[in-house]
């Protein structure tokens, strides 16, 4: 199987140390639907988040990993908030009480193999399903240290890698053989490429060729080249990022799907393209009113075509 990162064996330590009965422990009967916050949402009070999850089991689990805390240190105060009336269909949220904003939200469910293209014995698997990732720090401000993603509105928070770590054991847990997910961006699919791979070897080996291209650039910058269409093969055709579904596999049935010859051929087949970075279309499109105030590094300058005399785009 290609290689993707291991669990952090201090979370695997956690994980074998908290029971079933810590993680299902009942809410306390004094939470109200308004102090949640969820307004005409119903908390999940009949059944537990995929039978094993109550309210304060999941709070208590995300203490033990420390990803609360490392949050909390970088935004404030915050609460866990769980909408949904589908105890197999959550929606979880971390809301900064400082700035009245969501730091995570998160919408998971449960689903099969072949809602993510596995066929055969694979279709009827079970798979925890990532519908949707938000991670922000509401707090602060882009700059060119940091500058935005597509589709981003405030930083992250440079809790990704321990949050997809916590998600899958958390897919381990509830009897899941995988988790999956579909990066709506090419920027989302380089973070999650150290643990998912495409379902698809062609789509694997797609994003593979346009990662090379980018030529040891920074991430931010190949990343709007890509949304831009910026991306061109060997006879000039623009090169897209298509969503597709990417798994990270628990089980050796699932493993062994990525190193079936079909996988592997589809991925050598798109990855050996050679594509490249059309530096003049970058400059043309390059969109100014997104990023932060003031110039971009200097080595970044001759390539977006920054000019220092040219008015003050609004931001």
């Amino acid at each position: 199987m290609p290689r993707t990162l291991p669990i952090n064996p201090r979370f695997r330590r956690i994980f074998q140390s908290l029971s079933g009965a810590d993680l299902a422990a009942p809410d306390p009967a004094e939470l109200s639907l308004e102090d949640l916050g969820l307004g005409d949402s119903q908390q999940i009070r009949g059944g537990l988040l995929f039978g094993t999850y109550s309210h304060q089991g999941l709070e208590r689990g995300l203490r033990a990993y420390g990803l609360l805390q490392r949050a909390e240190e970088r935004v404030g105060p915050m609460e866990l908030r769980i909408q949904g009336e589908d105890p197999f269909r959550p929606r979880i949220v971390l809301w900064s009480r400082r700035f009245y904003a969501p730091v995570a939200d998160i919408s998971l469910r449960m689903a099969t193999g072949a809602e993510v293209g596995l066929g055969g014995p694979l279709s009827t698997v079970p798979l925890l399903y990532v519908d949707a990732l938000l991670l922000q720090n509401p707090g602060r401000s882009f700059d060119w240290h940091r500058p935005p993603l597509p589709g981003q509105s405030h930083p992250g928070l440079a809790l990704s890698a321990p949050l997809l770590e916590l998600l899958m054991l958390m897919a381990r847990r509830i009897g899941a053989e995988g988790l999956a997910l579909t990066p709506s961006t090419y920027a989302a699919a380089t973070v999650y490429d150290r643990r998912f791979l495409f379902v698809d070897g062609e789509a694997q080996g797609r994003f593979l060729a346009l990662r090379d291209a980018g030529d040891s650039r920074p991430r931010w910058l190949v990343a709007w080249a890509v949304e831009l269409g910026c991306m061109r093969d060997a006879e000039g055709q623009h090169v897209p990022f298509t969503p597709m579904p990417m798994l990270a596999p628990f089980s050796p049935r699932l493993r062994d799907a990525f190193e079936m010859k079909e996988w592997l051929e589809g991925r050598e087949k798109t990855g050996r393209r050679l594509l490249t970075l059309d530096e003049e279309a970058l400059r043309q499109r390059f969109p100014w009113e997104r990023m932060p105030p003031g110039p971009p590094p200097e080595r970044f300058a001759d390539l977006l075509g920054y000019d220092p005399l040219a008015p003050v785009l609004a931001h």
